[in-house]
């Protein structure tokens, strides 16, 4: 029987399918940052230019929440896009921002790669992470997290304008997202620096309900690969999130990452185990909208038991909430998330 692991040694495990103590419990971005906030006391917008304070609330969440994992990166969807071109602002300091003004279509040829440790904002967290790595990566696992070249492209000139051009401007979109790739890749440089091992790609437009397989295969997984390919080129393990409603996870999971992650509501569970088990890490999202957010620790607990149940006891598994834990969500749901797991697994 295994002996108690850290949440670093669990975390990594998991992603290469080797045996654990218990599954993992996975943390994505500043979710439930209510509570962050207010230990730390500065406001989201305050951490956005100041690594020493986005690094603070990143290490509150690992002591508030406990889970098996930080994370470096912002749940905006934003940072990627801002330094190609995107205006964003701030509506509300306690919030991310939102976009202001997309780059005008006539402009998106000029676009040009950027290295993150160069812009002013997506730089900073790659500076708290170098400072989270220092005084917790030997415990915890510290990941770092980017977006798609495709979602980049959504971001920069909105996404009804790229959907369009698919079809009237194929040849830009290509040449923005080959410019796009070189700034992931640059990121992952950059992670890597830092002392991170991990990281995680938001690739959430591969769903039916966006797109179709085929533009999906052309505009998104056909550069997409070539960013996970230089990332495991590296040594980084890697992690998709896809959170649409018809998730392509199929395809996704053919560019061989080291984990997919979902939100179970968008598939067959019993299916989607089965598909996957035994070829990459499952994290398995638990919905974070409503019961998560609405509903009682005890519904928390049984949901928590029922997946543990359906998946087995098989290698290569984590519990997670299906995406950003919404601002205010119950610290006590979020306390029997993470217990749960603990007092289920067999």
């Amino acid at each position: 029987m295994l002996g108690l692991m850290t949440p670093k040694e669990r975390f990594q495990s998991a992603l290469e399918l080797r045996s654990v103590d218990r599954p993992p419990v996975f943390y994505q971005h500043l979710g439930a940052s209510s509570y962050l906030q207010s230990a730390v006391g500065c406001t989201i917008k305050d951490a956005f230019s100041d690594p020493e304070k986005y690094s603070d609330l990143v290490m509150a969440s690992y002591e508030r929440f406990g889970f098996d994992n930080v994370m470096i990166g912002w749940g905006d969807l934003l940072t990627e896009a801002q330094a190609h071109g995107l205006k964003w602002k701030f509506t509300d300091p306690r919030f991310y921002p939102r976009p202001d003004i997309y780059l005008p279509l006539d402009k998106a040829g000029e676009i040009q790669s950027v290295d993150p440790a160069r812009d002013p904002f997506w730089s900073v967290q790659l500076k708290a992470g170098r400072k989270v790595v220092e005084e917790k990566g030997r415990e915890v696992a510290v990941v770092g997290s980017c977006v798609s070249p495709t979602w980049i492209a959504s971001e920069t000139i909105g996404m009804e304008n790229l959907l369009m051009a698919y079809f009237q401007q194929p040849d830009l979109v290509h040449s923005m997202l080959r410019t796009f790739v070189q700034s992931c890749r640059a990121y992952g440089e950059r992670v890597l620096e830092a002392g991170m091992e991990d990281i995680f790609v938001d690739d959430s437009g591969g769903g039916g309900e966006m797109v179709s397989m085929e533009m999906y295969g052309t505009f998104d997984r056909a550069y997409l690969i070539q960013v996970m390919s230089h990332w495991r080129n590296l040594g980084l393990r890697t992690i998709i999130h896809n959170d649409s409603a018809e998730p392509f996870y199929g395809a996704q999971a053919d560019l061989g990452p080291s984990a997919l992650h979902v939100h179970l509501q968008a598939v067959d569970t019993p299916k989607f185990f089965n598909e996957l088990k035994g070829r990459l890490c499952v994290m398995a999202g638990i919905d974070h909208m409503t019961l998560l957010f609405k509903k009682s620790p005890d519904e928390v607990e049984a949901e928590v038991e029922r997946i543990l149940s359906l998946w087995g006891d098989e290698p290569g598994f984590m519990v997670a909430p299906g995406c950003e834990l919404p601002y205010k969500t119950p610290l006590e749901n979020i306390k029997r998330l993470k217990e749960a797991v603990v007092r289920h697994y067999r």
